[in-house]
């Protein structure tokens, strides 16, 4: 994904500075990418608040520390000066960054989720509108060619009838050199369904409005739902700790079945007795991720808008979390309460429950974290057979159980 300098981009429309905010893997890709996309002449700011010392030892590494400055501060923005802001730090923190540079008028493109709720995205975009302020999405696979290619060979089939989505990693996976690891405090769907949302949008043309039928396994690892846009199903499958990465998009449509396979990019697409590569040029043109770049920075710098940046699509995708979340906690609350229950040791399945909700209250240590679900277990263990748990029980709320597994954490 990451992108070669090709003759005449030193050319290509951009704002005097680019700051990036963030100090993850992801924070890394779109810095690299940034360095060789750019003219030397634009200046690129990386701001991680707790990540900025490895942020300065991957510069060197990548040889790129004299071309970017690295700061441990959030940025001070100045005004009258032309400058783009790419929001890619942890999830939990996009609204803060976000907001911080809509206020200071400053063209903003956010990482998925835009934020960790539909109303906190909402809120975002009404603060972009009224200040008349350029704000975007970051969806990068409305930047990939191999799905425009598969959404072509479907339009010319007839109607598309159904969708199956597989989309699984495992637990540690190599990406373009480097450990990808993800965030514990951030659910799956908050995760991947951004992804899978914007995808949906491009083989139908309308994003699906609905989540149902939410079946949570493996403490929430695993999980299984559907998807409804109009009358056309989709059968989602999210996997985290699992075997393999796979990334599997398989449409029923016309009397055909097709499946777009890009576990390894740019993958392959299948129809029948027939393979072909999901984009021949892949190795020739630039990367999804250079397109979005490019994209986003031609309209900072006052060039046309890119409709695959569309902020709206980011908002509706964090509604659509809301709603699948909900049924999300519903769903794992049986599960969980009966686990906590039994005097079995935290299994992998309980543990990762566990890490997720004490993680999405705060950013802990692995130490911190492994401490919190001992006290859990312990103040479990003393309340077996109690009213307390029969009540949690009985309430079906998720919220109670949540508050009360963070109040015993403590």
């Amino acid at each position: 994904m990451i992108h070669k300098k090709v003759e005449g981009e030193d050319h290509m429309s951009c704002p005097d500075t680019v700051t990036v905010i963030g100090g993850g893997r992801w924070a890394r890709v779109m810095t690299e990418v940034l360095c060789t996309l750019v003219p030397l002449s634009v200046r690129i700011s990386v701001h991680s608040l707790h990540n900025a010392e490895s942020m300065s030892v991957w510069a060197v590494s990548q040889g790129i520390r004299e071309r970017i400055h690295v700061s441990s501060q959030w940025p001070n923005y100045i005004s009258g000066k032309s400058n783009a802001v790419i929001v890619v730090n942890a999830a939990r923190d996009h609204e803060k960054a976000t907001e911080l540079a809509l206020i200071a008028g400053m063209p903003v493109l956010v990482e998925k989720p835009i934020a960790l709720s539909g109303t906190q995205a909402q809120r975002l975009y009404d603060l972009a509108m009224s200040r008349n302020t350029r704000f975007a999405a970051a969806h990068v696979f409305l930047f990939a060619k191999y799905l425009n290619n598969f959404s072509t060979l479907i339009s010319d089939t007839g109607k598309v009838r159904s969708f199956r989505v597989n989309w699984t990693d495992p637990k540690c996976d190599n990406r373009y050199g480097e450990l990808k690891q993800y965030d514990p405090g951030l659910p799956i769907l908050s995760d991947w369904l951004p992804h899978i949302l914007s995808i949906i949008s491009v083989l139908i043309h309308k994003p699906p409005e609905k989540c149902e039928n939410m079946k949570v396994l493996k403490g929430g690892s695993h999980l299984e739902f559907d998807l409804k846009s109009g009358d056309i199903p989709c059968s989602v499958q999210l996997i985290r700790n699992s075997s393999q990465r796979r990334r599997i998009i398989e449409v029923e449509a016309g009397d055909k079945t097709f499946k777009l396979d890009f576990s390894k990019e740019p993958g392959n697409i299948t129809f029948g007795s027939t393979t072909i590569s999901g984009d021949q040029n892949w190795d020739v043109n630039k990367g999804p991720v250079a397109q979005m770049l490019t994209a986003f920075l031609t309209w900072a710098d006052g060039g046309a808008p890119d409709s695959r940046l569309n902020v709206e699509k980011g908002v509706h995708a964090c509604k659509i979390i809301d709603q699948a979340f909900r049924l999300y906690r519903s769903a794992l609350m049986p599960c969980l309460i009966s686990s906590l229950t039994s005097p079995v040791m935290v299994d992998d399945d309980l543990h990762y429950a566990l890490s997720e909700m004490l993680q999405f209250e705060g950013s802990f240590s692995t130490n911190v974290i492994e401490e919190k679900i001992e006290r859990v277990r312990q103040q479990f263990e003393k309340r077996i057979g109690t009213r307390l748990l029969k009540d949690l029980a009985e309430t079906q709320d998720p919220g109670s159980l949540i508050r009360s597994i963070a109040m015993w954490s403590s």
